[in-house]
């Protein structure tokens, strides 16, 4: 860890180090909520592995994992515990986590979406491949396929489903290890006994075709069971990075710097973490406003779609309150900061969408036990199948066996429920609406009406173009000169002109282009003509 900066303590430097991703719900110093990323999960069983580690831990007071979103929030008391230790428990887990903050989870993501496409590749490839060989003992008429090739092609699919087994399958063995090293049966288990099992047995008849273990060899459906299931879970992680996605276009309509006026005239470039309260930053036209604040001097008008999800920008002069996240369309403010980081609107909004992502709704938590005891049952059932076709026809015993951990998997039932969660969370984010609790959408059955506020209307964080006219010239013309104009002004009305005309920008030869706050845009073309929008 590195060292605190000069006049800075090491409690300060704590603070600073977890703000990113941290909350304090009972004042700095005390008790931590922190959010994290985890990759290395594949199902509920892992959630409760990552608990459980945690919960051993001195400081940890609380920690809830969301299975289907990847996502750690964690109650603790950094105090007592250094954030190192926390990340080297889950190493030690066998997970990765990183902090929730938007570079490095989109990292992290990367990488996690990277290897599973690799796996995913090399399993569907090479199961096309040993089906390929597999295809001319499935035609063959009786003893038109010689034993020298029969075997050949045989060897040929045994090698070919090394790399699947080593390489692809290698989540679903490193699943079933953790979750048997914490006492846990998780979905990961009958698959990763199944696939032991079949290709142990396949390898018993490539190699005794006269032994118990019978002469059938299943290499062919072994990869294609792999492969299908890394399909699904590719699928599955792809809904949960879109809800993340979506997380963070929320979070990323903060900007990443404010200029901050001194006493003594001038200005610098500092983060919004940097900012203090009573503070006095400058906003230019155009851009966004980095902490809540009260306006000290300028007026014009401001986007606040992010929050409210109204299109109609808001006028404010000094005096009104403005918060983070909104944009100032067409006018400078000075701004006096009253609130920020963690207490800002915006961030209240982030954080409201990070704890419903965090959340187990009450099905999930059945699901998940439910799972683990039907995982118990069903190797338990393979158990006595195979011992009941061993005494009646060993050469069966194997596959009977393995049919039954594999059509009684419980992948659909451990991800379908967090994945439906996740995904309708996500949905509803991109069509602004933050869901702050993910229980509501379980009660959303029992709702039979719908009260708005304000007129009763419900308005998008938009405006569209309906219809246009011209008297005189010719209107594509025109329409092609405000488009291309419009695209110099942020003003609301002006970005709706650009995104929905549908026509071409123009030649965009434009001089001595001027915003007038509060009368639209203007410059003049080519030929020295002036242009109002």
């Amino acid at each position: 860890m590195s060292a605190a900066p000069p006049g800075l303590c090491a409690a300060e430097a704590d603070a600073r180090l977890l703000a990113p991703f941290t909350t304090w719900p009972d004042g700095p110093g005390g008790v931590a909520l922190s959010q994290f990323q985890v990759a290395g999960m594949h199902c509920g069983a892992c959630a409760g592995i990552i608990e459980t580690a945690l919960l051993k831990l001195p400081g940890v007071q609380d920690a809830s994992v969301n299975a289907a979103s990847a996502r750690l929030a964690l109650r603790w008391q950094p105090s007592r515990l250094a954030l190192a230790d926390v990340l080297a428990a889950l190493q030690a887990a066998g997970y990765r986590a990183s902090p929730d903050v938007a570079a490095p989870a989109r990292e992290l993501r990367r990488q996690e979406r990277r290897q599973a496409l690799w796996r995913l590749f090399v399993a569907g490839f090479l199961m096309m491949q040993v089906m390929m060989l597999a295809t001319p003992a499935y035609v063959a008429e009786p003893g038109e396929l010689s034993p020298d090739l029969d075997r050949l092609l045989r060897w040929g699919s045994w090698v070919l489903t090394l790399p699947v087994l080593a390489f692809a399958a290698g989540p679903f063995f490193g699943g079933a290890w953790r979750q048997l090293r914490a006492g846990r049966l998780g979905m990961d288990v009958p698959v990763a006994v199944g696939i032991a099992v079949t290709f142990i047995a396949s390898t018993g008849a490539l190699f005794d075709p006269g032994g118990l273990l019978g002469h059938e060899v299943y290499f062919d459906s072994l990869t294609m069971f792999i492969a299908l299931l890394l399909l699904a879970r590719w699928f599955e992680l792809g809904a949960r990075h879109r809800a993340a996605d979506a997380l963070e276009a929320v979070a990323g309509s903060l900007p990443v710097a404010a200029e901050r006026l001194m006493d003594d005239g001038g200005s610098e470039r500092v983060a919004p973490e940097a900012l203090r309260v009573g503070d006095r930053i400058r906003v230019a036209a155009g851009a966004a406003f980095a902490a809540d604040g009260t306006v000290l001097a300028g007026q014009g008008l401001v986007n606040e779609a992010l929050l409210t999800g109204e299109s109609a920008p808001v006028s404010k002069a000094v005096g009104d309150a403005v918060v983070a996240g909104s944009v100032s369309l067409d006018g400078a403010f000075v701004v006096a900061v009253q609130r920020v980081g963690a207490d800002t609107t915006a961030q209240g909004i982030v954080r409201l969408m990070q704890q419903a992502q965090s959340q187990r709704p009450v099905v999930n938590g059945i699901v998940d036990r439910v799972a683990a005891g039907f995982t118990a049952v069903v190797l338990l059932l393979a158990l006595a199948a195979g011992i009941g076709w061993w005494w009646v026809d060993p050469s069966r015993a194997v596959a009977v066996a393995v049919a039954v951990l594999i059509v009684t998997c419980p992948c659909a039932l451990t991800l379908a429920a967090p994945a439906a969660w996740l995904t309708a969370s996500g949905a509803l984010a991109r069509r602004g609406l933050l869901l702050a609790d993910l229980s509501a959408l379980e009660r959303m059955c029992e709702v039979d009406t719908v009260v708005f506020d304000k007129t009763g209307t419900v308005s998008e964080d938009r405006l569209r173009l309906r219809r246009h006219w011209s008297q005189g010239a010719d209107a594509d013309v025109l329409l092609a000169a405000a488009r291309s104009l419009a695209a110099l002004s942020h003003h609301p009305h002006a970005q709706a002109l650009v995104d929905d005309t549908g026509v071409g920008s123009g030649s965009g030869n434009w001089a001595d282009v001027r915003e007038l706050a509060g009368r639209g845009v203007q410059a003049r073309d080519g030929a020295g003509r002036l242009w109002r929008l």
